[in-house]
């Protein structure tokens, strides 16, 4: 009997055994939040060069001026375009003038600003200038212009014979407005295109140029000839020959006339003497660019405004820029 009722059970597993059964059903995984892992700084590696197969352009040299190496050797070089090829011994005449102005020419012409009355250095100046006429008329003549020799030859009569020979200068005044010009044979070589040549600067004399100084020296040779064809009109001697004799007179214009200049440029020559590191290079660049600007000045027609000149040495102060200075 027992086996009777485990027969038939056992027969019933083995055919639910026997049959195909469905899989399970597996839930999906849950997803796990992913949590970031701590960094942890890199070493910093040596930069490698990169290699490239284009050539790298190297980076822009600074300008000459901003390295100092570089100042120091081009202020020990000469400034472009400066003609002053004798400056080894225009820098030993400027030395030597120095001590010379400071003890003995600055405190006479001060003395002699101080001394003599404004109205009587005036009087002295114009009687210098009158003396210098002729020269000037010879070298507007020399320069083919008509208009400005008339115009010298008027302030030359009216101020010799109403002006008190010269002391008073009427010609400027109403009703004539002949105001005075400068001119001579210097001008004259830089009007038809001379140039100065050299710098040159000579002890207690100054700053001039081998072709201002030949001008100076024809001027000082021509000014006695044509005052003595003047005074003695009905003289039978060559211009060469002539020779107005003023003897002591003619050397104390020159001192007065010397003196006078230096006081009147006192202020600007104290002024570059204290406050450039170059004196001598400033001194030397004023002067070359005020002569360019009158020989412009010259150049220019009537009535024109004179042209710009190109200036050689530019107003500045090559040693300014040395270290250490």
């Amino acid at each position: 009997m027992l086996e009777a009722h485990i027969l038939p059970q056992m027969l019933a597993a083995g055919l639910a055994a026997a049959q195909p059964t469905a899989p399970a059903t597996i839930p999906p995984p849950v997803p796990v939040a992913s949590v970031p892992a701590p960094t942890v700084p890199a070493p910093i590696a040596t930069p490698v060069p990169i290699a490239s197969t284009a050539p790298v352009a190297a980076p822009a040299s600074p300008p000459a001026a901003s390295s100092p190496a570089t100042i120091a050797v081009a202020s020990a070089a000469p400034v472009p375009g400066v003609r002053d090829p004798l400056a080894g011994f225009n820098r030993v005449s400027y030395a030597i003038t120095l001590p010379i102005d400071r003890f003995l020419i600055r405190p006479v012409a001060m003395a002699y600003k101080t001394v003599i009355p404004h109205p009587l250095r005036d009087g002295a100046r114009n009687f210098i200038s009158n003396l210098y006429e002729p020269v000037v008329f010879a070298n507007d003549l020399l320069q083919f212009r008509p208009k400005r020799a008339l115009h010298t030859a008027l302030r030359m009569v009216l101020n010799t014979a109403f002006g008190i020979g010269g002391l008073f200068d009427v010609a400027k005044r109403k009703p004539f407005h002949l105001p005075h010009h400068a001119n001579g044979f210097g001008d004259t070589l830089g009007y038809y295109g001379i140039g100065p040549i050299a710098y040159l600067y000579l002890p207690v004399i100054g700053p001039t140029t081998i072709r201002d100084f030949s001008g100076e020296v024809a001027d000082n040779f021509a000014e006695p000839r044509l005052l003595d064809k003047i005074v003695h009109p009905d003289s039978d001697r060559s211009l060469l020959r002539a020779r107005l004799k003023m003897g002591t007179y003619s050397t104390v214009v020159l001192v007065v006339n010397g003196l006078d200049q230096r006081a009147e440029n006192d202020q600007e020559l104290q002024t570059i003497k204290h406050t450039s590191v170059d004196p001598y290079a400033t001194l030397r660049s004023s002067y070359l660019q005020d002569r360019a600007g009158e020989i412009a000045g010259l150049q220019a027609r009537d009535g024109q405004a004179p042209v710009n000149p190109t200036l050689e040495d530019p107003l500045l102060d090559p040693a300014a820029a040395t270290p250490g200075k």
